[in-house]
């Protein structure tokens, strides 16, 4: 049985599914990372437009309280094991945006990353080497560190 469960992570970590939770600049950077000159299709890695299918979530910026809610109700809507990359300075910490009464300064407590990729904005090579450690995590079948744990499930809307 164990060896079964092995083959359907590996198979699922060679074509992982995002979703990407726009709220910054990083996004931008994303974009570079899906042009031809580094070319995530390569490693299989595939956008799609829904939470529901997705198996990664991108945080590419600052999220504020406004947009906090919907931030939680798509990771939500995805279906387990879903794991999340938190890309830039702003999606750890609010960046240079820390000190704005509205801003969320770790979203990391309440929604737990599983991957950090640092820099404001991180370069494309950053991203995908974040990409690659997540896939790393699904082949070895480890739960994700939001299921585990974090604020998310408590909170209210």
């Amino acid at each position: 049985m164990l060896k079964i469960l092995d083959f359907f992570n590996y198979a699922k970590s060679k074509s992982p599914w995002v979703v990407h939770f726009c709220s910054g600049c990083c996004s931008l950077e994303m974009l570079a990372a899906m042009s031809p000159r580094y070319d995530w299709e390569r490693y299989g890695y595939i956008m799609t437009p829904t939470p529901r299918q997705a198996d990664i979530i991108f945080i590419t910026g600052l999220v504020s309280k406004k947009i906090l809610p919907a931030l939680i109700r798509t990771y939500a809507q995805m279906p387990e094991p879903s794991y999340v990359v938190a890309i830039g300075a702003c999606a750890y910490d609010g960046g240079p945006y820390n000190d704005s009464a509205s801003v969320i300064k770790n979203v990391t407590e309440i929604l737990p990353a599983d991957v950090f990729v640092a820099g404001c904005p991180p370069r494309p090579e950053a991203i995908l080497a974040g990409l690659e450690e997540v896939k790393e995590k699904i082949k070895k079948g480890e739960p994700s560190a939001a299921s585990q744990g974090g604020l998310w499930k408590q909170m209210k809307f």
